[in-house]
C-alpha cells in the first residue's frame, strides 16, 4: 500500500518507493524469452542471429566507451592548459599541476 504524504490531510498526494526500472527489466526479460519461444526459425539460427546482435553491441559499447575516454582526456587537456594560463595571470612561476583552491 502506497504511503501517503503526511503534509496533505486529504490523502491525495502519494509516495512511491522504487523507479520502476526493475518492472521495466522484468518485462524486457519476459519479452525476450517469449520472442525466442515463437521464433519463427530453427533454435541453431536464432543463437546465431542473438550472437551476431550481442558482438554488434559490444562493439558499438566499447567503440562509445573509446568515443568518452578520448573526449574526457581533451576536456581534462583543456581544462589543464586553462587552469596554467589562469595561474599565469596571477602571477605564479609556473603551474605545477596542483589548483590552490581557485
Amino acid at each position: 500500500m502506497p504511503e501517503t504524504n503526511g503534509a496533505d490531510p486529504a490523502g491525495a498526494t502519494e509516495r512511491r518507493s522504487g523507479s520502476g526500472i526493475g518492472i521495466f527489466v522484468l518485462g524486457v526479460v519476459i519479452g525476450a524469452g517469449l520472442a525466442l519461444l515463437y521464433a519463427p526459425q530453427s533454435g541453431s539460427a536464432t543463437r546465431r542471429q542473438v550472437a551476431r546482435g550481442a558482438r554488434r553491441v559490444r562493439r558499438k559499447a566499447r567503440d562509445l566507451a573509446e568515443t568518452a575516454r578520448d573526449a574526457a582526456g581533451s576536456t581534462r587537456d583543456a581544462l589543464e592548459r586553462r587552469l596554467a594560463r589562469h595561474h599565469e595571470a596571477q602571477g605564479a612561476d609556473e603551474y605545477d599541476g596542483e589548483d590552490d583552491g581557485v
